[in-house]
C-alpha cells in the first residue's frame, strides 16, 4: 500500500488482501456486548419479518465481510456541514442503523463503491430505519459537490473539512465504514471496500435494522 493524494494520515484501500489485513488489524469475531445487543433485540421478535438469528450467524456475517467488531460503546457524536448547505448531526439519526462512510474524491476505490454498492443499499433500504452518512475528508465543498452531482450520489454527504471527525474515529484509510446500531452504539468497522449488497452484507444489515432502537 502506498499513500495517495490527500491528507497525509490517509491511505486508499480496496478489498483488503491478507497482507493488508495484517497491517491494519485482522477482523475479530463479534465481542459480547454488541452481539448480545443485536441478538437480544432479534430474539425478542421486534419485527415479524426478521429471520431467526443466532450468535454464530452474527459472527459468520462479520467474518465473511472481514469486519472488525467494536466495543458496543456509544458512537462519538458529531455535527458537520452538508454538501448542499446546512448541517447534519449523528444525533439526528438516533433510531436508525447508520453507516458512516469516510471517503474522498481522490480515492479511486471510493469513487467505485460510493455511487454503486453504497448507493444500491441506500435505495434498497428507503423507508427502513437505515441511513448512510458519507463523510468527505478534508476536501473543498465545490470539489465534493461536483463529484456528487456527476456521480448521482443520493446519500447524505457531509464535509469533514479539518479531518477532526475522521481522527476521532481513528480513520487511517479510505474508504472506512463505521457501522452503528439503532441504539447509537458502535457495532463494527471496515477499512477498504466490502460487499455491503452481497448475501452476508444484506443479512447483517437486516439483523441490525430489525433490532429495536433502545
Amino acid at each position: 500500500m502506498r499513500p495517495l493524494r490527500g491528507p497525509a494520515f490517509l491511505y486508499s484501500l480496496g478489498s483488503i488482501p491478507r497482507s493488508a489485513r495484517l497491517a491494519f488489524g485482522s477482523p475479530r469475531p463479534a465481542t459480547a456486548a454488541p452481539r448480545r445487543a443485536i441478538l437480544g433485540a432479534l430474539l425478542a421478535g421486534s419485527l415479524a419479518w426478521a429471520a431467526p438469528v443466532s450468535a454464530d450467524d452474527i459472527d459468520q456475517y462479520l467474518r465473511e465481510l472481514q469486519l472488525n467488531a467494536l466495543s458496543g460503546e456509544r458512537a462519538p457524536g458529531f455535527t458537520l456541514p452538508k454538501v448542499e448547505g446546512g448541517k447534519a448531526s449523528l444525533a439526528e439519526q438516533q433510531g436508525k442503523v447508520v453507516l458512516v462512510y469516510f471517503w474522498a474524491t481522490w480515492c479511486g476505490y471510493c469513487r467505485k463503491e460510493l455511487p454503486v454498492a453504497i448507493e444500491k443499499i441506500v435505495r434498497a433500504r428507503r423507508g427502513q430505519p437505515f441511513t448512510v452518512l458519507a463523510v468527505s475528508i478534508e476536501e473543498p465543498r465545490d470539489v465534493v459537490a461536483g463529484y456528487v452531482k456527476g456521480a448521482g450520489v443520493t446519500s447524505s454527504v457531509l464535509l469533514d473539512g479539518d479531518g477532526a471527525v475522521a481522527r476521532e474515529y481513528r480513520v487511517r484509510a479510505t474508504p472506512t465504514t463505521i457501522v452503528i446500531g439503532r441504539d447509537g452504539r458502535l457495532v463494527a468497522r471496515a477499512a477498504g471496500t466490502r460487499e455491503w449488497d452481497g448475501k452476508a452484507g444484506r443479512a447483517l444489515l437486516d439483523a441490525l435494522v430489525a433490532a429495536p432502537a433502545k
